[in-house]
C-alpha cells in the first residue's frame, strides 16, 4: 500500500510538473496567432481550454455565421474561471450568429440559456436587450443592473426618440450614463435647445451637466443659463506669446517663452510648442547652436508631430513629407493600451472580440469618463474598433498630447492614433487626381475623423466635408455610380466614394491654383481661396511657421497645423520612416524640463 501510494504521489507530481512545463512553452493563442496554429490547436490539442480559446479566436475572425457556428459548436460548457468569461461569451456569439442566419428561435434559445446560467455577467445585458423591448420588464432590469452598458444606452436612446410619457426618462438615462454614446449628444442638445425653458429644473440641470461633459456649452446654456460660464477660467500664456512672435519682438518673446516653460506639469503639447518657438527665437537672436540643440530635443521627444516635423525642417533633415507609396485598406490591430493588464477586457480584445471588449469596458467604467492618458488610450482604441472614430480619435488625441512632457511621444499610441479607414477609396481618389495619399488621409482625419455621415454646423457633408455648392460645381466632371445617379446631392455626398473623389478633385484644384504650395492649398480647402488671397504670401517662403501663425482665422490656423502634422505622421508611420526616429515603443525621456534654456 505504501509503495502504491508513493507511486501515485510521484505520478501526480510528474503530471502537474509536466503540465506547468508545457504551459510555459506553449504559444499564446490570440488574434495575432497564425491560422495554422489555431486550427491545429482547435482540432487536436488535448487541453480543452486551449481548444476552446483557439475556436473563439477563429470564430471572431470568421466572416460567415455558418463558420461561427462550426467553430463554436459544443463550446458553451463550464463556469467562469476568475476573470475569464468563456461560456457566456460563447453563448453571445452563438446567439448573434443565429440572428445573422435569420434563425430567431435558435438565437432566442441561446439568449435564454445565457440569462439563466449567467444572469450577473455583462454578457447577459445583451440577452435582456434582445429578449425584451424598450419599456418592458426585461429592459427596465437591464437599465437598472447594467446602466452604462451599450445595450442599456441603445434601449434608452430608442425610448428618448419615441414620443410618449417615458421619452424624457430615456434622455435622462443617457445624460447620466452615456452622453458620449453615438447619437446621444445631438439628442440631448436638441432637447435643451427646443424645450430647455419648459423642462423641470432637476432634469434641465442634469442635461446641462451632460452637455458640458461632451463640450457643448451652447446647448447646455439653453437648459441652464449661465452654466457655461460657471467654471473657473484658466490663463493661457500662448496668445500673448504668439502676438510677440508676430511682432518680431524677439527679446520679449524669449522672456515670455522662458516664463511659460517653467509652468509646473506641462503637457507634451504645451512643451513641444514652447520648445520649438524657443529655438526659433534663439535663431533670430543669432544663437544658432542653442537653436539647433532645442530643435533636436523637440525632434527626439515628438518626432511624429507638427512641431517635430518643423524642427527637422529647421535642422535641414527634411522638407516635405515623402509620398506614401502604398495605403493599407485598414489599420493593423495593436495590443490594447501600453500597460500589462490581466482582465476580461484585455482577454476579449486579444481574442478578437472587439464589441464584447467594448461592452465590458463600458459596464465596468460606469459613468466615469476616462481622464488618465492610458485610460483614454484604451477607450479611444476600443471606440475605433466599434466604428466610433469621432469620439475615439478625440480621446486618442487627448491621450497623446495631455501626457506628461517628460515622456515624449509613444510610437504605439501614435500608430493607433493615425488609423487608416476607407484606405482603398482614399488612395484611389488621391492617385486619380495626382495627390499624395497621405495628404488625403490627413485631410479626411481632420475634416470628419473618417465619418462619411458627418455633417458640420455650416452644412459641410461627408468624409471630406464638402459644401453642397462647391460639390455641385465639381459634379459636372465626376462619374456617379449608377445606383446613386438619381439620388439627391446630399445623399450622394454622404457616399464615401463620391465624397472622396470630389474632395480629392477640389484639393488638387487648390494645389494647381497655388502653384503646388501645400500650405496655401490646405488653408484654401478650409477657409476658401478668396480669403487666402486676401492674406497675401509675404514671408511664406522664408518663415512658413510665422505665416501660419498669422492666419487671422483661429479655426483655419489650427486646421493647417493639424493637416500638416497628420500628413507628416501618416508618411512616417505608413510610408518612409521619419529621419532618426527613436525606433522604440516609448520615446526616450527628454532632457529635464527645468534645464530648458531661458
Amino acid at each position: 500500500m505504501a509503495l502504491l501510494g508513493a507511486v501515485s504521489l510521484l505520478s501526480w507530481v510528474l503530471l502537474v510538473t509536466g503540465r506547468h512545463a508545457l504551459a510555459r512553452n506553449r504559444p499564446l493563442l490570440n488574434r495575432w496567432s497564425s491560422p495554422a496554429l489555431l486550427r491545429r490547436t482547435a482540432r487536436y490539442s488535448p487541453d480543452p481550454s486551449r481548444r476552446r480559446q483557439a475556436r473563439l479566436v477563429l470564430a471572431a475572425a470568421a466572416e460567415s455565421p455558418d463558420d461561427h457556428l462550426d467553430w463554436l459548436s459544443g463550446q458553451a460548457w463550464g463556469e467562469h474561471r476568475g476573470l475569464r468569461t468563456e461560456p457566456s461569451v460563447v453563448l453571445v456569439l452563438l446567439a448573434t450568429a443565429e440572428q445573422r442566419r435569420g434563425q430567431t428561435d435558435a438565437a432566442d434559445a441561446h439568449w435564454r440559456s445565457l440569462l439563466l446560467r449567467f444572469p450577473d455577467t455583462p454578457a447577459s445585458a445583451d440577452a435582456r436587450y434582445w429578449l425584451g423591448t424598450p419599456g418592458d420588464a426585461l429592459h427596465q432590469e437591464l437599465l437598472e443592473q447594467f446602466p452604462a452598458h451599450p445595450s442599456s444606452l441603445a434601449s434608452a436612446l430608442t425610448t428618448a426618440r419615441t414620443p410618449g410619457p417615458h421619452q424624457l426618462d430615456g434622455a435622462l438615462h443617457l445624460a447620466r450614463w452615456g452622453p458620449r454614446q453615438v447619437g446621444s449628444e445631438s439628442l440631448l442638445a436638441n432637447l435643451c435647445l427646443q424645450e430647455g425653458s419648459q423642462l423641470p429644473a432637476t432634469a434641465a440641470a442634469l442635461l446641462a451637466d451632460a452637455l458640458l461633459r461632451v463640450d457643448n456649452p451652447a446647448a447646455a446654456e439653453a437648459c441652464r443659463p449661465g452654466v457655461a460660464e460657471s467654471g473657473a477660467a484658466t490663463e493661457d500664456p500662448w496668445p500673448a506669446i504668439r502676438e510677440l512672435l508676430l511682432q518680431r519682438s524677439w527679446l520679449q518673446a524669449r522672456q515670455a517663452l522662458a516664463t511659460a516653460a517653467n509652468t509646473p506639469r506641462l503637457t507634451l503639447a504645451e512643451a513641444i510648442r514652447l520648445d520649438f518657438w524657443h529655438g526659433f527665437v534663439k535663431q533670430q537672436l543669432g544663437q544658432s547652436e542653442e537653436a539647433v540643440r532645442i530643435w533636436r530635443q523637440v525632434a527626439q521627444s515628438a518626432p511624429w508631430s507638427y512641431y517635430g516635423w518643423l524642427s527637422q525642417v529647421r535642422l535641414g533633415q527634411v522638407s516635405w513629407p515623402s509620398p506614401l507609396p502604398r495605403v493599407l485598406p485598414l489599420s493593423p490591430t495593436a495590443s490594447l493600451g501600453r500597460s500589462s493588464r490581466d482582465d476580461a477586457v484585455t482577454w476579449l480584445w486579444n481574442t478578437g472580440l472587439d464589441v464584447l471588449a467594448w461592452e465590458h469596458w463600458r459596464h465596468w467604467r460606469s459613468a466615469t469618463a476616462p481622464r488618465d492618458p492610458d485610460e483614454l488610450w484604451i477607450e479611444g482604441q476600443l471606440r475605433l474598433a466599434v466604428m466610433d472614430p469621432w469620439m475615439g480619435l478625440e480621446q486618442l488625441d487627448d491621450a497623446s498630447w495631455n501626457r506628461p512632457a517628460s515622456e515624449g511621444q509613444l510610437l504605439a499610441l501614435e500608430q493607433v492614433r493615425h488609423p487608416i479607414f476607407y484606405g482603398r477609396i482614399l488612395a484611389a481618389a488621391a492617385r486619380r487626381h495626382g495627390l499624395d495619399p497621405a495628404l488625403l488621409l490627413a485631410t479626411a482625419r481632420q475634416e470628419s475623423r473618417f465619418r462619411p455621415a458627418q455633417r458640420s454646423v455650416v452644412g459641410a457633408l461627408g468624409l471630406l466635408q464638402l459644401m453642397p455648392a462647391t460639390a455641385a460645381q465639381l459634379m459636372s466632371r465626376a462619374s456617379i455610380p449608377t445606383e446613386l445617379a438619381d439620388q439627391d446631392l446630399e445623399t450622394q455626398l454622404l457616399d464615401a466614394e463620391i465624397n472622396a473623389d470630389l474632395g480629392a478633385r477640389y484639393l488638387a484644384q487648390q494645389l494647381r491654383n497655388w502653384r503646388q504650395q501645400p500650405i496655401l492649398a490646405i488653408a484654401s480647402y478650409n477657409a476658401g481661396p478668396a480669403a487666402v488671397a486676401r492674406w497675401g504670401t509675404d514671408g511664406l517662403a522664408e518663415q512658413p511657421e510665422l505665416w501660419i501663425e498669422a492666419i487671422p482665422y483661429d479655426e483655419t490656423r489650427l486646421y493647417v497645423k493639424n493637416v500638416l502634422g497628420f500628413w507628416w505622421t501618416y508618411s512616417c508611420l505608413h510610408g518612409t520612416p521619419c529621419p532618426d526616429p527613436t525606433g522604440q515603443d516609448v520615446a526616450k525621456e527628454g532632457e529635464n524640463r527645468s534645464e530648458r534654456p531661458g
